[in-house]
């Protein structure tokens, strides 16, 4: 994510998700973020842990999500 820099990993541990990333640097719990943005508790584990590709979701589902976490929603989508 361009305004954070990028997500950090090791070689050994999965990468960290972008929805994930960006909603740690903003301070939310998964709990907040579907709260203030109307998007499952279960949908965001579930983009989080990789048991559901984001990049299939809905398009207002994602801008949901960019929308409260202050991101372009194709920061939120991997290449």
């Amino acid at each position: 994510m361009s305004r954070y820099g990028k997500p950090q990993h090791t070689e050994n541990a999965k990468e960290i998700s972008k929805l994930k990333w960006a909603r740690e640097i903003k301070g939310f719990s998964q709990r907040t973020l579907s709260e203030a943005s109307g998007v499952y508790v279960r949908q965001i584990q579930s983009f989080e842990s990789g048991e559901r590709d984001i990049n299939n979701a809905a398009a207002i589902t994602i801008y949901k999500l960019a929308t409260v976490l202050g991101v372009r929603m194709e920061e939120l989508i991997n290449p």
